[in-house]
């Protein structure tokens, strides 16, 4: 009987018949398994790439310092979220709270901007980025205005507080190069008018709001992964109300995007843009 080795010749470890299979069956894969051409061409057309929270997977997330990094790697938008403090003025933190990304304790809209700029916002993420504050809106508008589009996610409700956005972004900020975040119907249909030039993409609490935002005038519309779990039936009734598709919590890995990219989104909520922005071309380029 023939052997795959000459007697004369040592037959390698095992370990290393191993790492040839693997080797073998990696390229065989690659080769007679390209990424499908439709998931290829969804790649090529997905059109915002947004920051979430900043380049929140680098830097301490709703910083300067990952708004930056955002703009840095070629996000085409930076998310943030706006809050309101006790003095009236609009700061960028995600939680109602304090404790998880800051040095400070209890409501975040119990301390005035100056006493919030006093806290440490970066040290919980890394001791190198000790130092960096919680951010004004009027920071991070100035920062992305002409760069990178602006997306707000409207952490709070009421005609007072919309009215304050709109009198920021139109001051301080571009509102045409703005994404506004409704989380209600009133509050889409009041920024509708309050800052016509913008998009919208629609935070909606259910499902069943969807063509309701969508009448309202949302742009995109996003599409919750607890949503998506249930199959492709609010995917399919976001192009039906002829509205475009935003799916979040990309993480850049490869299956992930992969399974993102099947339902064809236009837009795409990342914490790690560098990543995801370096998947997807290599995905739109065939694998």
């Amino acid at each position: 009987m023939n052997t795959p080795f000459p007697a004369n010749e040592a037959v390698p470890p095992a370990s290393l018949i191993l790492l040839l299979g693997v080797i073998f069956c990696t390229v065989s894969f690659s080769e007679e398994n390209p990424v499908d051409p439709e998931i290829a061409i969804a790649a090529g057309r997905v059109s915002q790439v947004i920051a979430h929270r900043g380049a929140s997977a680098e830097r301490p997330e709703c910083t300067l310092a990952s708004v930056n990094r955002a703009i840095q790697v070629g996000a085409t938008a930076v998310e943030v979220d706006v809050r309101v403090s006790k003095d009236g003025q609009l700061f960028i933190l995600h939680d109602r709270t304090l404790d998880r990304t800051t040095n400070g304790k209890g409501p975040a809209n119990s301390l005035t901007l100056a006493e919030l700029r006093q806290l440490d916002a970066g040290s919980h993420f890394d001791e190198k980025y000790r130092g960096e504050r919680i951010p004004s809106l009027i920071e991070v508008a100035g920062i992305c205005r002409g760069k990178v589009d602006l997306f707000l996610d409207l952490k709070e409700q009421g005609a007072a507080y919309d009215r304050k956005v709109a009198e920021v972004i139109r001051e301080h900020g571009d509102p045409a190069g703005t994404l506004v975040g409704p989380h209600s119907l009133e509050q889409a249909r009041r920024f509708r008018e309050l800052l016509p030039e913008a998009k919208q993409l629609a935070i909606m609490p259910a499902v069943d709001d969807l063509e309701a935002f969508a009448g309202a005038g949302a742009d995109f519309i996003l599409i919750w992964s607890r949503w998506l779990a249930e199959g492709d039936g609010a995917v399919k009734r976001v192009r039906a109300a002829g509205a475009k598709l935003h799916l979040n919590q990309a993480t850049g890995e490869w299956d992930q995007t992969l399974s993102l990219l099947r339902h064809q989104p236009d837009s795409v909520g990342t914490d790690d843009p560098k990543k995801f922005l370096e998947t997807i071309k290599k995905i739109a380029e065939g694998g």
